[in-house]
């Protein structure tokens, strides 16, 4: 049974922690306090309405996911581009902490392991006056059981690591990475991270189908913009997506 009840003192940053044995969704939570300039964690042993990208229900039993959400609040003049690539860097460093290694990352939000999704990130933010409220929600496969049906390839930590980390451990570390690189990405931008997103980049070199301009084109893609949008060649072209719905790999 997961215990989060010391997690605030786990965290090297001053933060305010909701912790909870159930919620519908942390992101939720989150957004639906008021509007505060301190760190907030909201963690759950499960969550029952879960949600991924547009929409997209992310399933979860109890204590078999890594299930938490920041609201950090960053400066309005900072761009928020690419976000979701610098946090997903922050979960692959953490992972590697603790011994996992070719841990990918799939443009914009996913993080993969040979092939298979072991987590998700989705960020929702909110302008306040002169501050950007931003919610970043994690889900990790933890210990999901051979049980666990998803339509979606899947891999847990518990298949890949001969030492399975105790979970309060791992989400500490976790949000001290998020919340250190945040600090990063606020004073320094995308562009920090983008030798470390090569080293990461799941698509790099896979062809794909990019919708665009009202037409289908066939590319290779090569990289992402100082921008995070994701860059494709096609002939004798560059053309960028900025939403995972436009693309498809062939």
């Amino acid at each position: 049974m997961a215990d989060y009840s010391n997690l605030e003192g786990q965290i090297s940053s001053p933060v305010e922690c909701f912790v909870f044995d159930s919620i519908p969704s942390t992101n939720e939570y989150l957004s639906s306090l008021e509007f505060s300039e301190s760190t907030q964690v909201c963690i759950a042993r499960e969550q029952t309405q879960g949600k991924g990208q547009y929409d997209r229900v992310w399933l979860s039993q109890k204590d078999t996911n890594v299930l938490f959400s920041i609201r950090h609040v960053f400066d309005a003049s900072v761009s928020l581009n690419g976000l979701s690539l610098v946090i997903g860097l922050a979960v692959v460093s953490t992972l590697e902490e603790f011994g996992l290694t070719n841990v990918k990352l799939k443009w914009p939000n996913d993080v993969f392991f040979e092939g298979k999704k072991m987590a998700g990130i989705l960020i929702e933010n909110s302008v306040q006056g002169n501050d950007q409220s931003v919610v970043i929600g994690l889900g990790l496969n933890y210990q999901l059981g051979k049980n666990f049906e998803c339509g979606t390839p899947w891999v847990d930590l518990a298949s890949v690591l001969q030492q399975l980390p105790n979970i309060e451990n791992l989400s500490a570390s976790l949000i001290n990475t998020m919340l250190k690189y945040c600090q990063l990405f606020s004073a320094q931008g995308l562009s920090y991270f983008l030798k470390s997103w090569q080293t990461a980049d799941y698509l790099l070199d896979k062809q794909v189908e990019i919708d665009i301009n009202n037409q289908t084109l066939c590319g290779v893609i090569i990289g992402v913009s100082p921008q995070g949008a994701l860059m494709i060649k096609t002939g004798s072209e560059v053309v960028e997506a900025y939403s995972s719905n436009q693309i498809r790999l062939i």
